[in-house]
């Protein structure tokens, strides 16, 4: 989770009156015929002439009476209905800037990219801008110093490793090619650390004021084409850090879209909280004392070792599975931590710099040291309604702070100070509720258009392990080699952990004649790029690309599920929210897991002629008690366990494919 302190962020300016956006506070009046006009004309371009979506169309008018009667809406938009167009459309006739916030890049970039200059090629004074975090761009000022210097080194002193310092060159050199600095742009899987060295986080940051290279600043400049655009895009997790910060990180706006929104829920508990670890620390540690000098070595070095018995604290406390609150000894060290964290920012503030480049390391430790000071603070005082747990990610254990209930914050800073269109392809029944939206918010449902009866197969296959017992990965991997070996490629393995995904793609890539991408091995933009050219690949994946990917046609005919996408039990975030239930299974787990299993699902048929199967891994979907519930988010596919009848409908699609030449 990303960390956030406002008081550390540079916030938004907004223009003078002779150049951006300027809002109309009057009453919105959106003409629903000439939306519709505009609709009608915007899909008639399109590749073949578009299509006619009676769905679409009634969404369109939704989102422009729910804009000019100023009430917040949820709508949830089956695969196929068109949501993008249906909200951007009226957005862009509101005569107002409206901020469409997505929760995965997936579909930030597909809104960028595609979708909304479509609105804008077809309707005057639209201009689209698209604005993320400071660190996903990056830094003219690091990059030209990294550039100058002899030897590349890191902020605390240490020489750079080899091949990072080869993906820095790399950067460099695209760092000359580049008119964005958006880190999205890279076709190369990038080491952290290589881009670390050549960004800045928002503490770190110099400002444009005092910047050598402020005005010229990748940032900066995208924040300049934010106030001047009518569409704005953002990710969710930046509009959740706007709301932390007293909005003061977007331009004014009174129209917001939340596309994905059953993901709301979760990315606003956890940026509204915080989260630190023991790397942190030792990130201070470093810089401090490259900058501070011999005089506070003992300092630093105290620090560090207080890092590293925090570390091995929380690890046992991890691995005792006491996943709630700090132990007593956990508690003790960040104690030690937190005075010896004061020290050094007290330090690094009174250091008077002799050159702009030990000003801007200055710059660059105290604004993290600061950072993490207020974070030490927050953590040893929680607020009422938060929780504090730790998680472990990657190889170090972290603390995190979130809120239990993000209702009563949303309800009193967020609802009432903008109009919200909440969509997504999956609503909760319990969203409404549970984001502090009153009674009165409408809730509207349009079903998705697609022929799934004729065009799809759900499949469990029969007589298979259950997903924890003895022998379940062997049995998916044999399932799935011959699955994607009916289908000729074309598959979307989706998997709800890591490890067990990469164990899997190892054992099964061996057994195909197709080639097998993995999540991970390349940049995102790249191996979404590759699937979709390439119509015999499979593609293996976790997170986000459960939602937000887009690959209609030839080259998807196949969607594999592992597993149901419950929580883990002993999340504790999710624990908490049991906790307050009556119902916690039906009001908690089970929602969460046919929401995100009906968005893993929904990649499979994305036009009207797409046809594929879906084979679901877990046996309790076909015999569970609760079947039901998760089957009333799904769409109304043909349901079957004959593994030969499968095979049999992939084998079909994949020879009637081969022929048209595909």
């Amino acid at each position: 989770m990303n960390s956030f302190d406002p008081d550390e962020l540079t916030p938004y300016v907004e223009p003078d009156e002779h150049s951006g956006i300027q809002l109309d506070h009057e009453r919105i009046s959106i003409d629903v015929e000439r939306a519709l006009e505009l609709l009608e004309s915007i899909t008639n371009d399109l590749p073949g002439g578009g299509e006619v979506r009676d769905a679409q169309r009634k969404m369109v008018r939704s989102v422009a009476e729910a804009f000019s009667n100023r009430r917040h809406t949820i709508i949830e938009a089956g695969t196929g209905v068109g949501k993008s167009l249906a909200y951007l459309v009226p957005a862009a006739l509101s005569g107002q800037r409206v901020v469409i916030a997505t929760a995965t890049k997936n579909l930030q970039d597909q809104l960028a990219q595609k979708d909304a200059p479509l609105v804008s090629a077809h309707t005057a004074r639209t201009n689209v801008a698209v604005l993320k975090g400071k660190n996903n761009y990056l830094c003219r000022n690091r990059a030209t110093a990294v550039a100058g210097a002899g030897q590349m080194s890191f902020d605390d002193g240490t020489e750079v490793p080899k091949g990072v310092a080869d993906q820095m060159r790399r950067i460099l050199k695209w760092a000359g090619e580049t008119t964005t600095g958006d880190r999205d742009e890279l076709t190369f899987e990038i080491d952290q650390r290589a881009w670390r060295g050549l960004s800045v986080t928002p503490q770190e940051c110099l400002e444009r004021s005092r910047c050598p290279q402020g005005q010229t600043c990748f940032a900066e400049l995208a924040k300049d084409r934010a106030s001047e655009s009518s569409l704005l895009i953002v990710n969710t997790h930046l509009y959740a850090a706007h709301l932390a910060s007293g909005s003061m990180l977007l331009p004014a706006h009174e129209l917001v879209v939340f596309d994905e929104a059953h993901e709301v829920l979760d990315i606003f508990a956890s940026l509204l909280g915080t989260s630190l670890n023991a790397s942190r620390l030792r990130a201070l540690s470093g810089t401090a004392r490259s900058l501070l000098g011999p005089e506070f070595a003992p300092t630093c070095l105290d620090l560090m070792n207080s890092a590293d018995r925090l570390a091995a604290t929380l690890q046992i406390q991890f691995e005792r599975n006491e996943l709630t609150g700090l132990d007593e000894d956990s508690r003790r060290e960040l104690t030690r931590s937190a005075e010896l964290v004061v020290r050094l920012v007290e330090a690094l503030r009174a250091l008077e710099p002799t050159d702009p480049e030990s000003a801007a390391r200055k710059i660059r430790a105290l604004g993290p040291g600061v950072h993490l000071m207020n974070d030490l603070d927050r953590v040893s005082a929680l607020r009422d309604g938060e929780l504090l747990y730790v998680t472990k990610r990657d190889r170090e254990v972290d603390i995190e702070v979130s809120l239990v209930d993000v209702g009563p914050r949303l309800h009193e800073e967020l609802w009432g100070s903008v109009t919200a269109v909440l969509t997504s392809a999956t609503i909760p029944d319990n969203l409404a509720k549970n984001l502090g939206l009153d009674a009165d918010c409408a809730v509207e449902r349009f079903e998705s258009p697609f022929d799934y009866q004729n065009n799809s197969l759900l499949y469990v296959p029969a007589a298979f392990p259950s997903r924890n017992a003895e022998g379940a990965e062997r049995a998916i991997i044999d399932e799935l080699v011959e699955l994607i070996t009916a289908a000729g490629g074309r598959t979307l393995a989706l998997f709800t952990n890591r490890s067990v995904m990469n164990r899997v793609a190892e054992a099964v890539a061996p057994r195909l004649d197709t080639p097998v991408l993995v999540q991970g091995t390349f940049s995102r933009q790249r191996i979404i790029g590759e699937f979709r050219n390439d119509p015999e690949a499979s593609l293996f994946a976790v997170t986000s690309f459960w939602q937000g990917i887009d690959v209609p046609g030839h080259s998807l005919s196949l969607v594999t599920i592992d597993r149901l996408p419950f929580a883990v039990p002993n999340d504790p975030l999710a624990e908490a929210r049991r906790n307050r239930s009556d119902k916690p299974f039906y009001e908690v787990d089970l929602p969460r897991a046919a929401m995100l299993l009906a968005q893993g699902v929904g990649r499979l048929i994305r036009t009207n002629s797409d046809r594929g199967v879906v084979a679901v891994l877990d046996t309790r979907l076909a015999e569970a008690s609760y079947k039901s519930a998760l089957f009333r988010r799904l769409p109304p596919m043909k349901r079957t366990r004959d593994k030969s009848l499968v095979h049999g409908f992939l084998r079909e699609l994949h020879d009637s494919t081969s022929d048209h030449g595909a």
